[in-house]
């Protein structure tokens, strides 16, 4: 009886991520857009679900309550002819708190160099190591990414081994493959995007994933002042990245995402943390001026 037990509490834990995949093409322009079936394209929605989703990426054993949210949305844009397609991915992580029932949005970002090939009878291969369709290596690149800024907002530098794997990625790419390469003509691609987490240099994003959610919401519930305090530390380290490189693009990435969040956070604290606060995300989010100033009308 213990054995079954334990076999059937296994078979419900395994994969790691709980990735919602939607693929929309509804205003599809190019050469072959007339003569496509846009069946293809559930199709490939419940194919990249399957791979991101089925696939283990870890080591670990995640049940189902623990598994990671994200999302990605593909917009299908141009139908290029040859099975071709080229669009924009839009990509999103969140991250439970502690002793709450919120999520806080870790990651958004809009990628905007999609080119891929795919036809109706395509299987979804993959090699960590080799470069094999475009459309898998792109799925398992946000999958690492993902784990990667998963895990370093769990413990600091937990991310590396995902990082190194999206490298990988990287480097298995042709040069000629739109998205991949270190061209200043696409300083915004999914190199640049790992470069500005990863870049020693500015380190102070990294430790400001694990500061920030691991030493600072997550302890929010159980102790308020010690919480806002390793928070505003957090974001004192952000600012120093942002003063050696202001157009550093993972703080612009965060500030998109929590913008609202870093408001709910300091709406209830004490006016002395506010003025150490607002000025930063002044600086360093300058296009939400006017939202950080009313913190310091409340």
């Amino acid at each position: 009886m213990l054995l079954l037990v334990s076999v059937f509490t296994q078979a419900g834990w395994g994969q790691e991520l709980a990735c919602r995949v939607t693929v929309t093409a509804k205003n599809l322009q190019g050469p072959g857009a007339t003569s496509i079936d846009k069946t293809i394209f559930t199709a490939l929605e419940q194919n990249i679900s399957a791979f991101i989703n089925e696939r283990k990426w870890t080591n670990y054993n995640y049940k189902p309550e623990e598994k990671i949210d994200c999302s990605i949305q593909i917009e299908v844009e141009r139908a290029a002819g040859n099975d071709m397609y080229e669009g924009k991915l839009y990509a999103q992580l969140s991250r439970p708190v502690f002793n709450s029932a919120y999520y806080s949005p870790v990651f958004t970002y809009q990628d905007n160099y999609i080119i891929f090939r795919y036809n109706a009878n395509q299987t979804f291969e993959y090699d960590e190591n080799s470069f094999i369709w475009s459309i898998t290596s792109l799925s398992a690149y946000y999958a690492n990414l993902f784990l990667g800024l998963f895990y370093d907002a769990q413990s600091l530098n937990g991310g590396t081994d995902f990082y190194n794997r999206c490298m990988n990625i990287i480097n298995s790419a042709p040069s000629s493959e739109s998205g991949w390469s270190n061209s200043s003509r696409e300083k915004g691609n999914r190199y640049w995007l790992l470069e500005s987490f990863t870049n020693p240099s500015h380190a102070d994003v990294r430790n400001f994933l694990y500061a920030y959610h691991r030493q600072g919401l997550d302890l929010l519930a159980q102790n308020m002042s010690e919480g806002l305090n390793n928070i505003t530390a957090a974001i004192e380290g952000l600012q120093q990245v942002y003063t050696k490189n202001p157009t550093i693009l993972s703080i612009q990435l965060i500030c998109l995402a929590k913008s609202s969040e870093f408001v709910n956070v300091y709406s209830g604290a004490g006016m002395e943390l506010k003025q150490r606060v607002v000025p930063i995300f002044k600086r360093i989010d300058a296009a939400n001026t006017e939202k950080y100033e009313k913190l310091l009308q409340r």
